[in-house]
């Protein structure tokens, strides 16, 4: 959220110098900045510590190896230095319109801001991003915010902003992990103005009464009846997850990579066993590389390293590798296996050849042409999975190759509006149809030819599945269910069949490759011209593989540089047919930290 006003600069060097040193006041005022204050600290961690502009209190309250603060005028910087003194080792300052943190990447440890993100004449979210750069990996951000059930937002102050749950989070979304929340509870506007009039010691129990109830809300979760929200966060480091998982693709099948250095070629997956650990704890595992030839595998892998390639993010440090995976996936259609290919695997061929035309030679358009070809013949978009084959062609428009392609992209798109019901959800002739994958898929596609045929008015539709997933799918946890709406018998059965012993049910598996194949829709749909936001369920759904699952961070836990394939509900990792990772569920990854990390 940028800086909305410009006040003049003596009015708001007022504003921040009166900041510094808040004046005494009545106990239940002062109760809000001692809950506000202990409940930060509580959450703020040691080491090397950023104070952003917090009120003197807080700011003398950090236990910290070292401790810098930043203020957004010179006179408060000063002021803060004459009020603090040698509590702080270093002072600075910044412009709050266009915040720019005078220190060095990874610079510190923590960093904690109570007060200033009220202020409407800060850009908070560029201050947001400074934070992120300057703090160091698995560091902690804790800040705090008004709601509109502040007293203070009845009055209508016109220098503060006051954050619905959900704004506040998308400060956060999609860069930072939500570690932990505090609701902090105080009397509505009337109540609040008619205690403050009483002698402080008659308010003294209305301000336990009001701490009792801050520690309730948030027990219960009970956002939207807090006044103050006090937030902690991590940043996410998708530039060194995505590193990892480009080594992981392209390292040697006898490193435990995905990279056949024989055969020129991305493995279709690997295989596992469970050597050691039990329960929640420590895990080990031996891999062993699993070359039978599905052609529902590598391509989506060549796919989403072909994508970073194009990005502003791709290097050349793979070209090699590109280039070997193309020519074998080129002679394998010269030498016949187009009729073996379903749609899943020649979709994103189509797109990863045109891709490689764009990035290496025109000669690689050409057999995107072929296999543009074979699938305007043989997919008539009745299979959910068909939606991959309009999302290829989407990529072969865009090399301007005639007006052929366009017209089957236009037909697909209309194909698959046809099998849109009201409620959200993509119906096609496959069994399978309802469940996540298909759905993510079928608005990749959507999406994709929206986007590139400039027919925009679909895009309320995209919008409409993607609101369903998240209203229908998408746990508390931000794990995404493989299939909602399961009957209740159907349910009692398969419990009945789990408790004697046999494989548990689909629905009780949670998949890394969903939470990335839902943060790919998003991104088509935000290229399409979508201004729905959905930043804070993509930071959710990202979060899970990197913390919130139950099993903590899923790439720790495979030490492959990638993460570990599933999760059952009830935490298992041995069932026998999904002990594996493919090189699929990488290409989807590899999609999704791309689009995290080109975008606007």
């Amino acid at each position: 959220m940028c800086a909305e006003s410009a006040l003049p600069t003596v009015t708001r060097d007022a504003i921040l110098r009166k900041w510094v040193r808040q004046p005494p006041t009545t106990p239940l005022i002062q109760q809000l900045r001692d809950e506000e204050r202990r409940r930060a600290l509580a959450a703020l961690g040691g080491g090397r510590v950023l104070d952003l502009a917090s009120e003197a209190n807080v700011t003398r309250g950090v236990a910290a190896d070292s401790l810098a603060r930043v203020d957004f005028s010179d006179d408060a910087s000063a002021y803060a230095s004459e009020t603090i003194g040698d509590a702080v080792d270093e002072y600075r300052s910044t412009d709050p319109e266009r915040p720019s943190l005078p220190f060095a990447d990874d610079a510190f440890d923590a960093a904690v801001s109570i007060g200033p993100y009220d202020w409407k004449f800060l850009d908070v979210e560029s201050l947001t991003a400074e934070v992120g750069r300057v703090i160091d990996d698995g560091g902690k951000f804790v800040f705090s915010v008004p709601t509109p059930r502040s007293p203070y937002a009845a009055n209508g102050w016109p220098d503060n902003h006051y954050y619905e749950p959900r704004e506040a989070l998308s400060l956060l979304a999609p860069d930072w992990r939500l570690l932990d929340a505090d609701l902090v509870f105080q009397y509505p506007y009337y109540v609040h103005m008619a205690l403050n009039t009483l002698p402080a010691s008659l308010q003294e129990p209305f301000v336990d009464a009001a701490e009792r109830a801050s520690d309730e809300l948030t027990a219960r979760k009970r956002w939207d009846d807090a006044s103050y929200l006090v937030l902690a966060a991590e940043p996410l480091d998708y530039q060194g997850y995505l590193d990892d998982a480009l080594d992981c693709l392209f390292r040697p099948v006898d490193e435990n990579g995905f990279w056949d250095t024989e055969d020129g070629k991305i493995l279709r997956g690997l295989d596992y066993e469970i050597a050691g650990g039990s329960g929640s704890g420590n895990v080990e595992f031996e891999w062993t590389p699993d070359d039978r030839e599905l052609w529902r595998y590598a391509p989506f892998g060549l796919m989403g390293a072909l994508q970073w390639r194009v990005s502003a993010l791709g290097t050349d440090r793979y070209d090699d590798e590109l280039r070997r995976a193309l020519d074998y996936f080129a002679e394998e259609i010269e030498n016949g296996t187009l009729s073996a290919m379903p749609s899943y695997g020649i979709g994103p061929l189509i797109c990863a050849f045109s891709l490689a035309a764009e990035v290496f030679d025109a000669t690689h358009e050409r057999v995107a042409w072929e296999l543009f070809e074979h699938s305007h013949d043989r997919f008539d978009f009745t299979h959910a999975e068909d939606s991959l084959v309009a999302y290829g062609w989407s990529y072969l428009v865009e090399r301007e190759s005639g007006s052929v392609v366009r017209e089957a992209l236009s037909e697909a798109l209309a194909l698959m509006n046809d099998r849109l019901t009201p409620d959200g959800l993509f119906v096609f002739d496959n069994h399978t149809t309802r469940r996540h994958q298909n759905q993510m898929y079928a608005c990749w596609g959507f999406a994709r030819a929206i986007e590139v045929t400039g027919q925009t008015g679909y895009l309320e539709n995209v919008e409409r599945v993607l609101e369903r997933t998240i209203d229908k799918r998408m746990r508390d946890d931000g794990a995404f269910v493989w299939e909602d709406e399961v009957s209740s018998v159907r349910r009692a059965r398969r419990g009945t069949t789990k408790r004697l012993g046999f494989r548990p049910p689909y629905w009780d598996f949670l998949y890394e490759c969903h939470q990335t194949f839902f943060v790919n829709a998003v991104a088509h749909y935000e290229a399409a011209g979508g201004e729905r936001d959905f930043d804070p369920e993509v930071s959710r759904a990202m979060a899970w593989i990197y913390g919130d699952s139950s099993r903590g961070n899923l790439v720790e836990l495979s030490e492959l540089g990638v993460p570990m394939r599933f999760l059952t509900v009830d935490d298992r990792l041995d069932i026998d047919d999904q002990m594996y990772k493919g090189s699929y569920e990488i290409g989807s990854y590899l999609m999704a930290l791309t689009n995290l990390l080109a975008e606007p």
